[in-house]
């Protein structure tokens, strides 16, 4: 029997990869650079790059080479389970190791899995985009945002970054609030004056998620006191718990209790943010509990492995993955 389990986790910021044995125990974790859609430019180098990669990390740190696996769970930014690109991400993961299966989720069912240590419920992902999914007890799923920076992704760390952007070109032309991101923004990019940023940003080469770089950049400015940066964060948290909302409503009957796992880089911005989360979130569900992530993401596509090599995933399997993981996967 094949004793090893791969998970990976393909985000928009950074990809991360565990190695464990089949009783959950984790022998190695790596991490890759950001994935993206397939179908966006560059989309199959970057995720092919980026999925190799953590998985060859992973290895790495547990001394071992690739070889063969039970199976690999693959959570992946911009893919639907079952989605046409299910393919691709198969070859990728098999010219570095040989499984006997692949499982591909999108990074929400990996997210919520990890979140929920694989139990119902709502969970809103927040980082480089923004996307709502929950499950029922009985297996029904829903879905909310996500549709990419061009149609939602609303409370993103690209939707701050955006912000962020125009806030300071407005300041600079005098068209709106002087901010602190009108310095702030041009310096995060090594430029002295938004005049310069228009030539940047069109510049072919420059990706979105440099934008999203900007979201800890308006954080550090709203915590200084900026109305500006605090409205941001503040429009960013209740879009957010809009994005939660609208999941909720298509599982849940009105008024029964849910469980929301709010997970994602943006999150971290602190209370400037999650408060107005909170507040927007109980106001259009009082009912609902907000609770911390057991795990990240990765623990999710690690469940995703082990329950399609056919392994119980339960309490004591579970204490297992939490007593190894190294702590740069906590």
């Amino acid at each position: 029997m094949t004793q090893y389990l791969v998970a990976v986790d393909g985000g928009q910021t950074s990809t991360k990869a565990l190695l464990a044995a089949r009783d959950g125990a984790v022998l190695g974790y790596g991490v890759g650079g950001p994935c993206d859609r397939f179908a966006a430019p560059g989309g199959p180098e970057r995720n092919r790059a980026a999925l190799a990669g953590a998985i060859h990390a992973a290895y790495t740190a547990a001394g071992l080479s690739p070889g063969p696996v039970a199976a690999v769970g693959v959570g992946l930014t911009g893919f639907h389970t079952g989605g046409p690109e299910l393919p691709q991400i198969e070859a990728i993961v098999r010219a570095v190791v040989t499984p006997d299966t692949v499982a591909a989720v999108g990074d929400y069912v990996s997210n919520l899995l990890g979140a929920s240590s694989g139990q119902p419920g709502v969970v809103i992902v927040a980082g480089g985009g923004a996307i709502a999914y929950g499950v029922t007890p009985d297996g029904r799923e829903a879905t909310a945002g996500g549709a990419g920076y061009l149609l939602a992704d609303e409370g993103s760390a690209y939707a701050i970054g955006h912000q962020a952007l125009r806030a300071a070109m407005r300041a600079g032309d005098g068209r709106d609030d002087s901010t602190a991101l009108l310095d702030a923004v041009p310096a995060a990019y090594g430029l002295s004056s938004v005049r310069e940023l228009p030539d940047l940003v069109y510049r072919a080469d420059f990706t979105r998620d440099r934008i999203a770089t900007l979201a800890p950049i308006v954080t550090r400015a709203a915590e200084a006191g900026d109305a500006v940066a605090r409205r941001i964060l503040a429009t960013a948290g209740t879009e957010l718990a809009r994005t939660t909302l609208a999941c909720i409503r298509q599982l849940v009957a009105p008024g029964a209790a849910v469980a929301v796992y709010p997970t994602g880089g943006v999150f971290t911005a602190g209370a400037l943010l999650t408060e107005p989360f909170r507040a927007a979130l109980h106001a259009g569900w009082p009912a609902a509990t907000i609770q911390p992530a057991a795990f990240l993401p990765v623990v999710g596509a690690l469940i995703v492995a082990a329950r399609a090599a056919g392994i119980a995933v339960d309490a004591a399997w579970l204490a297992r993955v939490g007593a190894t993981l190294p702590p740069a996967a906590r």
